[in-house]
């Protein structure tokens, strides 16, 4: 198949297939097109992995070359395979029926949605995201249970829940020059070899934007303790390769835990290109020897 297939053009903009997501024709979108398609270019161009290989068989499809996992594979030395380990790799928030597979990478994460990931933090962290939004007092979210939506809103009064929307209380991760900060970790088999450091404006902070992104040394941003806490959380919501998007509270410290994504992008477009280029090489060597181990 071809990529292009992967999405639904119009004279307005092209839709994602496999998310519903809606990307309108702009400047902004050229100006992504270009650092995206500089990356996947010198990604293509630099040596590989050396053989031997580990075969992989990617269910229902592999991944395109804007998937971080891209990379990481062809810096791993995994290469597609017809009797290679199983992988499930498909955007979407609900493992369909259709797609199951028998053990293997991202098998037993087949359920995603907001309302189960915040549930599976509560029990690892011992604390709440959550929050009853006809009790709650002060500003909370309002976001939709499906994973990459960016349709977050942030409400200050009591409402009666709707289905298909989750409530959680709104974190506070504003800098002093008013940047909010996400914590991406891209994680293998529980381990967070890297962490990309995303920021955007205060205003913007729901939106599929960054305006810097910067890499960082996981030891930098979270303690022992909470990274033994995020290996827990990934073995009980079953993923083996996928993001994590962390908030930490300016108000106490804490971290939560907010998103999750088996098929996450990336590396990120506001990463400069060397970055992009050594975060794929640590994500492979650390997938590469996260399967042998388990081989």
């Amino acid at each position: 198949m071809l990529p292009v297939r992967d999405f639904t053009w119009s004279p307005r903009g092209v839709r994602v297939k496999e998310t519903g997501a809606f990307i309108p024709f702009s400047w902004a979108l050229a100006w992504d097109v270009w650092r995206g398609g500089s990356y996947i270019l010198f990604e293509w161009l630099r040596p590989r992995h050396s053989p031997p290989h580990i075969p992989m068989t990617f269910h229902p499809r592999p991944p395109r070359a804007w998937y971080l996992l891209w990379g990481a594979l062809r810096q791993g030395g995994v290469v597609a395979g017809k009797h290679g380990m199983p992988a499930y790799f498909y955007d979407e928030t609900y493992a369909a029926p259709e797609h199951s597979l028998p053990k293997g990478l991202n098998s037993g994460c087949t359920d995603i949605s907001k309302s189960r990931v915040a549930d599976i933090f509560e029990q690892v962290f011992g604390y709440s995201l959550s929050i009853d939004p006809q009790t709650h007092e002060g500003p909370y979210v309002a976001k939709s249970e499906i994973n990459g939506r960016h349709d977050g809103q942030i409400c200050d009064t009591p409402q009666t829940p709707r289905p298909g929307y989750v409530y959680q209380r709104l974190i506070d991760t504003k800098t002093k020059d008013g940047l909010v900060t996400d914590i991406r970790c891209p994680t293998v088999y529980g381990q967070i070899p890297l962490i990309f450091v995303k920021q955007r404006p205060a205003a913007r902070r729901f939106e599929n934007l960054n305006t810097q992104c910067r890499l960082a040394d996981p030891d930098e941003l979270l303690s022992a303790d909470e990274r033994r806490q995020i290996s827990r959380f990934c073995q009980k919501i079953g993923l083996d390769w996928g993001g994590l998007d962390i908030l930490r509270d300016n108000r106490n410290d804490r971290i939560y835990i907010v998103d999750v994504n088996k098929t996450d992008m990336g590396p990120p477009l506001a990463l400069p290109l060397r970055h992009k280029l050594r975060a794929t090489k640590v994500l492979g060597r650390a997938l590469r020897a996260a399967l042998l181990e388990r081989s």
